[in-house]
């Protein structure tokens, strides 16, 4: 039998614990709701200050701005590059929103988090990896260039599109244009990558700038087997390579890697097809992930 006045005491203990649990809840949705708000308001300024760069790759220099430029580099890079000596070009691939400027700096950490004006950003900038080479006499045997994923679909989001041929075929150029020339690569492959990987999974893309015979013959051969597709054109060591690199989420830590070459004098982009990769390699973790046994090791 209840002794009298325990049942009060059983409701005024419930009425706490809910009120408690609608504390909680209510402090969880205001911190989510503030993050989010951040979040939006972060990207909102992020995609203000691109629309502001973009702005500067377009705008008529002036002739100090023009005087104020490194020997032999061409007058449209005025503009942005007086705002920001470490800008060496924009990438553009076309039908996507990738349009950006580059820059170049003596490491690969300053811009992970550094926006075009300086400050600090999440996103950061789309540069150069710093031992490629950007000069009047030419460039790196392969320029690769880094930018991030973002959740919003800017920067290099849409470069996680490349897995397949159809994609490839309807996005089939990358235009580079350094403050010295401008030159269109026909993309020649897209991988998935894994930076972790160890022994006879390592494929250090990363590393391939200036070839030696042996490092070309690697650099293909793994392209080659790794790439969600193959295209209709030839490509050699005597070629010129642009490598544009972005997170990817396939995996832990992935990288999507999409890798194009400069078009021959006299060739035109339209012209190359593409198919796609049924014996594709994939990175180790990708088959480990999946239960599966890695045909290639």
């Amino acid at each position: 039998m209840r002794a009298k006045g325990e049942k009060p005491v059983m409701k005024k203990k419930h009425r706490v614990i809910w009120t408690i649990l609608i504390v909680i809840c209510a402090a969880v949705f205001l911190v989510s709701g503030g993050m989010l708000l951040h979040y939006g308001l972060e990207y909102h300024q992020i995609e203000s200050e691109n629309q502001q760069v973009a702005q500067l790759l377009e705008q008529e220099p002036t002739q100090e701005q023009i005087d104020a430029l490194p020997e032999q580099a061409q007058e449209e890079a005025a503009v942005p590059y007086a705002t920001n000596s470490d800008f060496v070009g924009s990438i553009t691939v076309p039908n996507t929103v990738i349009h950006y400027a580059v820059v170049q700096t003596t490491d690969n950490d300053k811009y992970l988090h550094t926006s075009f004006y300086g400050a600090y950003s999440r996103l950061g900038t789309v540069f150069a990896d710093y031992r490629c080479q950007i000069t009047p006499e030419g460039m790196s045997d392969n320029t690769i260039l880094y930018g991030h994923n973002a959740n919003n679909g800017s920067f290099f989001h849409e470069l996680t599109n490349y897995t397949s041929a159809s994609y490839a075929q309807s996005h089939s150029t990358v235009e580079f244009d350094t403050i010295y020339q401008d030159q269109t690569y026909v993309v020649i492959g897209a991988f998935l990558a894994d930076p972790n990987a160890t022994g006879a999974d390592v494929f250090d893309y990363q590393n391939y700038i200036d070839f030696s015979q042996r490092d070309f013959n690697t650099f293909k051969e793994q392209i080659t087997q790794r790439s969600y597709f193959h295209p209709s054109v030839e490509w050699d060591e005597t070629d010129h390579y642009l490598t544009l690199s972005t997170c990817d989420y396939d995996i832990n830590n992935g990288r999507i890697v999409v890798v194009a070459r400069a078009l021959r004098e006299g060739e035109s982009a339209g012209s190359v097809t593409y198919t796609d990769n049924t014996n594709q390699r994939m990175p180790d973790v990708w088959y480990n992930s999946r239960n599966m046994d890695n045909p290639f090791i």
